[in-house]
């Protein structure tokens, strides 16, 4: 689940982890695998295992791009939304203008294991320097018409990454509630802090992080703090 930021390899988010990794200048093409404790996503846990992460991204140019994100859980053990292996395929434009960075999209989210979870999602973000805010509004699938801000710090400190992620659910008309989202889908939902630091390793980059996402609604399962150590190699 991508752009729609990541920091930190898009831990969590999540997602956040929509995002087009960094193209290098000679290609179009791009890509990414890690391993994680757990599948984070929106503050909300998908899965207890750990999980295998990576993306495929494809520069077209002229600010467009396009990239598949998967998700696939280790072992059987599952939080709240079932033993599934997640495939997000993201088209987005961006550009920059007088410092300020904007992007537009769509995300069809795919469930290999539990159709009934698909849904499409198109958003709008904006960036000025460290602070970036990203609006989602699902169109399709068991949460459309729910509505999602997400906020986001980043600083580089020492040679590392640190990252702060607000995640915001706005009013929803939607009269969906799917499993392991918030009872009351209105306010701010979680507070994502992540730390990485990116290490070459040949001609491939490798990030290890760790995240701490903190739930701030009540009248779900797994309401607790949530902890995610990864590893992420880019080539």
């Amino acid at each position: 689940m991508k752009k729609l930021g990541l920091t930190l390899a898009m831990i969590m988010s999540a997602g956040f982890a929509t995002a087009i990794p960094a193209q290098a200048e000679d290609s179009a093409i791009s890509g990414d695998i890690g391993v994680y404790s757990q599948y984070m996503w929106r503050g909300m846990q998908q899965t207890q295992t750990a999980s295998v992460q990576g993306d495929y991204g494809l520069d077209i140019g002229g600010g467009l791009s396009a990239n598949v994100w998967f998700a696939a859980p280790l072992g059987n053990a599952t939080a709240t939304t079932g033993n599934k292996t997640e495939f997000d395929f993201t088209v987005d434009y961006s550009g920059e203008a007088g410092g300020v960075s904007y992007s537009v999209g769509a995300i069809a989210y795919t469930y290999l294991n539990a159709a009934a979870g698909n849904a499409n999602e198109v958003y709008a973000g904006v960036g000025f320097g460290p602070v970036s805010a990203t609006y989602y509004y699902a169109v399709s699938g068991s949460w459309k018409k729910d509505a999602y801000l997400d906020v986001a710090l980043t600083q580089a400190l020492g040679g590392f990454d640190l990252g702060a992620d607000f995640g915001i659910y706005l009013p929803s008309t939607s009269t969906a509630n799917p499993t392991g989202f918030p009872t009351t889908k209105n306010g701010l939902g979680h507070i994502d802090l992540s730390i990485s630091k990116d290490v070459t390793v040949g001609d491939a980059s490798m990030t290890p992080s760790l995240m701490i996402s903190v739930p701030q609604y009540s009248g779900k399962p797994n309401n607790a703090n949530q902890v995610v150590a990864g590893v992420n190699f880019a080539y």
